[in-house]
């Protein structure tokens, strides 16, 4: 059998980053990715992990007799799939873009004034982590395009499902990810 155990992930745990678009990730995996920064997490995401899905049309063009001799790809889409946890303030924004927040200072009274969504890009990063390997893919410009529906009562958890469609910037990159696993290390 071949192939190396050493090269098998289990993402055992994540968090997911917005900030403004073009906002630059940290330069190494040492640095936080910390309130410090432009940075903000989401907070405690759900232990289904996220999923990234892919779309897009092909067509398939044959020689006489039945051959296949080429297939023209188009309309490429990518998504990534998450549930968040926690109801705060950055989840809020995802969920309800446009919307705002304000809080009573003297009665400590929040008030959620929730308007109908608006198209807001911005960049995320997930960063997975396996012991001490840690993973950030880091898509440079993205958008909340679905949200699913959320339970309010005592038998479910209150969750946000987050669909991010992921926007290719001008050379055509989805995403890039930065890792310190040696079993992806490259020797020039």
């Amino acid at each position: 059998m071949s192939g190396s155990i050493d090269q098998v992930r289990l993402w055992t745990g994540a968090d997911l980053w917005v900030a403004p678009l073009a906002t630059a990730i940290p330069a190494d995996l040492t640095s936080p990715m910390t309130s410090e920064t432009a940075w903000s997490a989401v907070g405690l995401l759900s232990e289904d992990g996220a999923s990234e899905s892919r779309d897009e049309d092909s067509n398939d063009f044959y020689a006489w007799g039945g051959r296949l001799v080429r297939t023209h790809r188009s309309k490429h889409k990518r998504t990534i799939t998450v549930t968040c946890l926690s109801d705060n303030p950055v989840v809020f924004k995802l969920v309800n873009p446009g919307s705002t927040v304000a809080t009573d200072s003297e009665t400590g009274v929040n008030t959620r004034t929730v308007k109908v969504p608006k198209s807001e890009k911005q960049s995320f990063t997930l960063e997975l982590f396996d012991g001490d390997i840690t993973r950030r893919r880091h898509f440079h410009t993205g958008e909340v395009t679905e949200v699913g529906e959320t339970a309010l009562g005592e038998g479910d958890l209150q969750a946000y499902e987050l669909t991010i469609t992921v926007y290719p910037d001008e050379n055509d990159v989805l995403y890039v990810d930065y890792d310190n696993d040696a079993a992806n290390a490259v020797t020039p």
